[in-house]
């Protein structure tokens, strides 16, 4: 008989729905907890600045890349600066606009948080947020973080992954300026164009706010070689049109001198063909997704004198989404499956430092996630999660220790008598930096997180590869490593360099095997062990005046094997899709004439399946690019002309087996400040 019994989630929704309506706004640092912009009052002194945690002094592994960065390093997409970071495995399906799915340490998609201006994206249908929805244009800094975040006041559901991706958008910088129009576009190889705008209005002291839009179109039609035996064919890949709408609109309220009130409503909008896989001469695919995503958040924050801060987020987001196919198999020779998600999620976080060297931060969110669909195995599967962090933080000069609780519980809901169960458990998790020499910039640091991961809404009801009976996957992660930095003189000489050893641990992990870019495979392994080391080096040298070069290395060894049952055949075998290596470079000469950057990036050989046979093979590549960028003053306007030329050998590869990448192609890019 189906269960009835349900807590009070609309008494506790109403709660925290209540702790969170509008009061006055505000952001505040305390100490070194806090990662954005921040205002703070001490006495009768009024400051604001803008503080960043330095990666080097974090507990847990960061890695971050910034606008400036992205142009130095002649990144071109999202795709291509995560690429850059150690540890990193990117599922690129090719072409402008395809789907981009990450996994970082060899623990999944969906042990891996995307977090857009400090609210976390959800996707309960599959648990991926497909990265090429986003554009660097938009993007102030993107960082990678493993373990738990150098900011400690943050909401509970930033702490349910194993790692995470923070997306931090640009905020309008007027100075001296009522306005500014920001002008972009993009075009290139296969179809590729791209125009952006961005409107920044300060509308009174206290109030500013920007909107943004831009639209990507490409036919992706490019060039490949189809190898079969000793023949060789040149094909074109087909069915692989994208075009895509994307609007934001932000408004930045600042009503005192203790608060702040964020607010965003984001829209996007897509068609895609989806390319088949490439399979000697069955190259035609009829496949298509068509999706719309709108969502809306706000943060909130303010701080009193008693060393106590409040903090306030909430976000509503509907996505809808659209596949077809027409193959002889389905009735009346198509499939038109539509799915809809909705999400409802409220945080509410305090933030105490009783004394100087003592930091506690509380938080508590509630969510809401429903999913409902035409599919004939739809069950309208909802779900409750209430989550309550607590997290202390103890610091002195040269030692910073925190530890954390989380407290996760799921209920799950279905309008059948199939539902998967419900879900209660408290994960912990600590980190330690200690500084050992205070006159070198040289840190200790180590961290353990216990987490786990709830399966999706696909893994648990939807088509044949879902399965109610599936268990959350659990990870357990080691940290070990250093970091170094010298920083003497700056302008002249820079060095920073991290080396990180780690040791996950995963029980009843969920792999997935793309059957296509919509449908998965689902494979619960029992147990993977991973082992691994990542090494990240940048360096900066003054050559001459106006002369400088900037070089950037990472380097990652992942050995992800599976555990689970010595009597089968894949037993200690690298889990699908691992490279054992894999790295990136970037060379970068500035100049008062022309600057130049050099960037490659690699891996080893891969495994499609879960067994490391040949057939199974996917070769390792080495890719590489460069790009020319010049900035300058032209009619008092700022002008920034560059040149992308991507592929540079014209390799041919596979991220994905049967999806081969694009060869070699260009990129123009220009950008103007009205």
């Amino acid at each position: 008989m189906k269960r009835t019994w349900m807590p009070n989630i609309n008494g506790i929704f109403l709660c925290i729905l209540l702790l969170g309506s509008p009061i006055s706004t505000f952001a505040q640092t305390i100490k070194s907890d806090t990662t954005i912009s921040k205002e703070y009052q001490l006495k009768s002194t009024y400051i604001e600045s803008q503080q960043t945690h330095s990666n080097i002094k974090s507990s847990a592994p960061v890695q971050k890349l910034t606008q400036k960065d992205f142009l130095q390093q002649g990144i071109t997409d999202i795709a291509d600066a995560l690429r850059r970071f150690s540890g990193v495995v990117l599922k690129d399906y090719g072409g402008a606009g395809g789907m981009k799915t990450i996994s970082i340490r060899s623990l999944g998609t969906q042990h891996t948080a995307i977090i857009y201006d400090g609210i976390t994206l959800s996707d309960c249908q599959s648990g991926q947020v497909d990265l090429s929805r986003f554009t660097l244009d938009q993007i102030e800094s993107l960082s990678l973080n493993v373990g738990d975040n150098a900011d400690i006041f943050i909401p509970a559901k930033t702490l349910t992954t194993a790692t995470s991706i923070r997306l931090q958008t640009q905020t309008p910088d007027l100075k001296n300026k009522k306005n500014q129009i920001k002008v972009a576009l993009k075009a290139g190889s296969f179809g590729f164009i791209n125009p952006l705008i961005r409107y920044e209005q300060r509308l009174n002291s206290k109030l500013t706010m920007s909107l943004s839009g831009d639209f990507m179109r490409a036919d992706n039609l490019y060039p490949f070689t189809l190898i079969n035996g000793i023949f060789k064919t040149q094909e074109q890949r087909n069915n692989n049109y994208i075009a895509t709408w994307r609007g934001e609109w932000n408004l930045y309220a600042k009503t005192g001198k203790r608060s702040i009130l964020n607010t965003k409503i984001y829209y996007y909008d897509s068609f895609r063909k989806l390319p088949g896989q490439v399979i000697l001469y069955n190259p035609t695919n009829q496949e298509q997704l068509s999706n719309q995503n709108f969502f809306s958040q706000f943060y909130f924050r303010t701080y009193w004198d008693c060393n106590l801060s409040l903090q306030v987020n909430g976000k509503f987001n509907w996505d809808r989404s659209h596949y077809h196919d027409e193959a002889p198999e389905y009735p009346n020779g198509k499939m038109d499956n539509i799915y809809y998600q909705r999400e409802y999620y409220n945080s509410v976080s305090l933030l105490y430092s009783p004394l100087s060297k003592w930091t506690f931060a509380l938080a508590t969110d509630y969510t809401y996630n429903n999913l409902n669909s035409n599919a004939l195995s739809n069950t309208k599967p909802n779900r409750h999660g209430i989550l309550q962090s607590l997290t202390i933080r103890y610091h002195t000069h040269n030692l910073t220790a925190t530890t954390t609780l989380l407290s996760s519980f799921y209920l799950n809901r279905t309008h059948t008598e199939e539902e998967a169960n419900n879900i209660q458990r408290i994960s912990p998790s600590f980190s330690i930096v200690w500084q050992p020499l205070e006159e070198k910039e040289f840190y200790l640091r180590f961290s353990y997180k216990d987490i786990f991961r709830v399966p999706t809404f696909t893994e648990n009801y939807f088509n044949l590869w879902g399965s109610k009976n599936l268990k959350p996957e659990t990870t357990r992660q080691y940290n070990l490593g250093f970091t170094y930095e010298r920083n003497n003189n700056p302008e002249k000489f820079y060095f920073q360099g991290t080396i990180d050893g780690y040791y996950n641990q995963v029980k009843n992990k969920i792999v997935a095997m793309p059957y296509n870019m919509f449908f998965w495979t689902m494979i619960n392994l029992g147990e993977v062990e991973i082992i691994g080391t990542d090494i990240t080096t940048k360096l900066a040298w003054q050559l001459i005046s106006s002369h400088r070069l900037l070089a950037t290395l990472s380097y990652s060894y992942q050995q992800a094997i599976d555990k689970t049952d010595p009597n089968t055949s894949y037993y200690k075998d690298q889990i699908p899709y691992t490279p054992k290596y894999s790295g990136s470079f970037s060379l970068n000469w500035e100049n008062q004439w022309l600057n130049l950057a050099f960037h490659t990036t690699g891996a080893s050989i891969r495994y499609s399946s879960m067994e490391n046979i040949k057939a199974n093979e996917v070769k390792g590549y080495l890719e590489c690019g460069v790009a020319l960028y010049r900035s300058f003053l032209w009619q008092e306007k700022q002008w920034t002309i560059r040149g992308d030329l991507i592929n540079l050998t014209n390799k041919q590869y596979d991220v994905v087996k049967n999806y081969p990448m694009p060869g070699r192609s260009y990129k123009l890019t220009l950008n103007v400040i009205l």
